[in-house]
């Protein structure tokens, strides 16, 4: 009998707390405005955009050609197109904007949309600039609104459990050294879209080529390791291996990060054989070193490898965004947060002046954010 009394005491609890998870209502999809298409990104975020979290309200996009080559997706078939950024965002009512533009065309974009307090998604990188991004940072702080910036890499479970590693206590011990590579075999190889081919090569639109492009993923991940800490200095060579192809940007990017008690050398190139974005990090007692999203291998001292697949859950982008930007609040400790972006900018800003100058650029020379 006692037996059945508790069975019945367990379903009894169990109806009450479905019967309250069935009450609490799920939230309303976040109220989303495109903003640029220009990006080939924009078609990774079209087949992940589920209505249940994201309803597109509205699409800012001023070519017809690049329109021409949506407009029939079927996530727009219901969605008004605009030409004019300032109409969009008054007649659409979004709750954030998320950019496919050009990188140039980011900062604009927060300039119309920060003074209606309307949080800001760019695609990596955050800006052209250092001078751009911190204009930015700007306008967040000022209209207390979000700028926050998408990585693949900031959604890769391995890469989240070497986060959990490190700091105080951590096997590896005092991190040392640090390498990052990403790219693939260049944008005219893997054939992107012409929309996109036309600025990603274009420095003044795009920053910089590979530089920029691929750069920003080792300088985001460290940023993200080391807890938000600049580098003292910067040194980086860029090369131009494919002249025709790549006539007035760099395709190819070495930078060398120095801090206090680490070094981190990024490489950042379209001429890799295969596509990539892997990292290795040497601490005093042992590495870790990545294959993939999910694959990685760790040595301690002189014990073999030890091959690991993650089990850190993989964060789903659109849900997380939804629910950072109804939070309001930057996150910080994230690598798509603007603390983490601005100095993520710093390293690529001195990293471009090094090149060009040929010298070792340390982050006290660039301007103080205002």
């Amino acid at each position: 009998m006692h037996f059945f009394r508790v069975v019945r005491l367990c379903l009894f609890s169990w109806c009450i707390v479905s019967g309250r998870a069935a009450d609490t209502p799920a939230p309303a999809p976040l109220r989303v405005l495109l903003a640029g298409l220009a990006h080939g990104h924009a078609g990774g975020f079209l087949r992940q955009a589920e209505p249940a979290v994201v309803q597109l309200v509205g699409v800012w996009e001023p070519d017809d050609t690049v329109w021409a080559k949506y407009r029939t997706h079927v996530q727009l078939a219901q969605v008004t197109r605009y030409t004019d950024l300032n109409a969009a965002l008054a007649q659409s009512a979004p709750e954030a904007v998320w950019a496919f533009s050009d990188t140039r065309d980011h900062l604009a974009i927060v300039r119309a949309a920060a003074p209606r307090k309307l949080p800001v998604i760019v695609e990596k990188p955050l800006a052209v600039a250092w001078a751009a991004a911190a204009e930015m940072a700007a306008l967040a702080r000022r209209h207390d609104t979000l700028v926050l910036t998408n990585y693949e890499t900031s959604w890769y479970p391995a890469f989240e459990e070497i986060r959990q590693m490190l700091g105080p206590g951590s096997p590896l011990g005092p991190l040392r050294q640090i390498y990052a590579q990403a790219g693939h075999e260049g944008p005219v190889k893997i054939r992107v879209g012409p929309e996109f081919l036309a600025w990603l090569r274009d420095p003044v639109r795009g920053g910089g080529g590979a530089l920029f492009d691929f750069g920003c993923y080792g300088a985001n991940l460290a940023t993200w390791w080391l807890g938000n800490r600049p580098p003292v200095s910067v040194t980086a060579h860029t090369s131009q291996f494919d002249k025709i192809n790549y006539p007035d940007c760099d395709d190819h990017a070495v930078l060398q990060l120095v801090y206090p008690d680490v070094q981190v050398t990024v490489v950042g190139s379209w001429h890799w054989p295969y596509a990539r974005k892997d990292v290795a990090l040497y601490g005093e007692n042992g590495s870790v070193v990545t294959t993939n999203d999910t694959a990685y291998a760790v040595r301690l001292g002189k014990t073999p490898l030890q091959a690991r697949m993650a089990k850190a859950e993989r964060r789903v982008p659109l849900r997380w965004f939804a629910t950072t930007v109804r939070a309001g609040r930057d996150p910080v400790e994230d690598p798509s947060s603007l603390a983490n972006n601005l100095i993520t900018m710093q390293i690529l800003e001195a990293a471009r002046r090094s090149a060009a100058e040929g010298r070792t650029i340390k982050l006290s020379e660039l301007d103080p954010l205002q």
